[in-house]
């Protein structure tokens, strides 16, 4: 009996690291699994496998393959806000100005936030829409129109977009405070010097 050969996808980077990928990966941290099946599970989850399919790779590949995964020890690089994303054949952009966000947007958001890992897909489905019009420096997204059916496609929406989208939002929420409070300092010792 020969040994079937089969191309698979195997990611070098959270590039290629997906919403649904990243979701499955967080659940199967918080299993208590032993190393070996922890290491299965993962391979199965990023690289779209079956159990039966990896119990009849051959030790050697495994192995690579595996090595190849060690990024995923690491969490991902999300210093800078992604704008802008290429995905499924169209530039995504993130809300382009957030004072301007409508009252349907901020709803969902915080009612998706409750449950942000799990809603994680939902939230970025308003936070990132195809642009519609671009300039130099500006762009227009497509007007936020709720739908399971595009929540469901952000499923498969790349993991690092969306953890910078995160860490924006985590980012002003440490700093915002503190800039109020300076602000408030000084103009409290504006009217001091006025009085």
């Amino acid at each position: 009996m020969g040994t079937e050969k089969r191309k698979v996808e195997i990611p070098n980077d959270w590039n290629g690291i997906t919403i649904q990928m990243y979701q499955d990966f967080e659940k199967l941290k918080k299993k208590k699994l032993k190393e070996d099946e922890f290491n299965l599970e993962v391979l199965a989850t990023v690289c779209g496998l079956n159990r039966k399919m990896i119990e009849r790779m051959e030790a050697k590949s495994l192995n690579k393959v595996l090595k190849s995964l060690t990024f995923l020890a690491t969490d991902p690089n999300t210093d800078e806000l992604q704008k802008k994303v290429e995905w499924n054949g169209a530039t995504y952009g993130f809300i382009p100005n957030l004072s301007e966000i409508t009252m349907g947007e901020y709803i969902d958001i915080e009612n998706h936030c409750k449950e942000a890992h799990k809603n994680l897909h939902k939230i970025m489905s308003i936070l990132y829409r195809p642009i519609v019009k671009e300039t130099k420096t500006r762009y227009s997204i497509k007007p936020y129109s709720p739908s399971d059916e595009v929540d469901k496609e952000f499923l498969d929406f790349p993991i690092l977009p969306s953890m910078s989208a995160l860490g924006f939002f985590f980012l002003l929420g440490r700093k915002l405070p503190i800039a109020l409070v300076k602000y408030l300092r000084k103009d409290r010792e504006k009217l001091r010097a006025r009085a």
